[in-house]
């Protein structure tokens, strides 16, 4: 317990004030990694339990975006991408010149899809004119297989980074229709409502 005296001036008397101990206890943060919010949400909607290790890859694959990035001036990463024999590489969908940024970036974010279990079969990166087969990012037949497609932008933004914007990697899971057989083109053709999971990694 504290206690404060005050005298007013020119009085003999004295008053005494008492203040009690604060009885709240700072609260702890319920800080999580996404590791375990991504566990503990799978585990709630069980619909999601098969997308788990895609999207831990695909986080893991924006941590290895993002020290690519980090290193991109020292490792001299900046500039349009060239093809083996030096010339540049077409403009993609959005009709915009690849960085080489774009292209290495690119190579991540399809295995991370497609490499990390055998529920996506299809991918669509803006960094290509068309939609490709796991099986043909894999280079194996095995990767034939899932219910899911994966569309993304490795980086999105890749022109900030000469001027020190911040950029990221955008994805959006669908899966494949009601009543279809299978995955191909036109699964990609749904509305974002039918969405099953999407994200965004920002890089500064």
């Amino acid at each position: 317990m504290n206690q404060i005296s005050l005298s007013p001036q020119g009085s003999k008397q004295s008053f005494r004030l008492y203040s009690l101990p604060s009885t709240t206890k700072p609260q702890k943060k319920k800080l999580k990694t996404f590791q375990r919010y991504l566990e503990i949400e799978c585990w709630k909607q069980s619909h999601l339990r098969e997308l788990e290790p895609v999207l831990q890859a695909v986080a893991e694959s924006c941590k290895q975006i993002n020290r690519i990035i980090q290193r991109a001036q020292t490792d001299d990463l900046f500039g349009v991408a060239t093809g083996k024999h030096g010339e540049q590489l077409e403009a993609n969908v959005q009709g915009e010149v690849q960085q080489q940024l774009d292209v290495l970036c690119n190579e991540y974010m399809l295995r991370a899809f497609c490499g990390s279990g055998n529920c996506v079969q299809m991918v669509a990166s803006e960094e290509e004119d068309e939609a490709r087969y796991c099986s043909d990012v894999m280079t194996d037949s095995a990767f034939a297989v899932g219910d899911y497609i994966a569309a993304f932008d490795p980086i999105d933004g890749s022109k900030n980074i000469d001027s020190s914007l911040p950029l990221g990697s955008i994805f959006a899971i669908y899966k494949k229709q009601p009543g279809a057989s299978g995955v191909d083109t036109s699964t990609f053709y749904q509305n974002g409502a039918s969405m099953v999971a999407a994200g965004y990694c920002l890089f500064s």
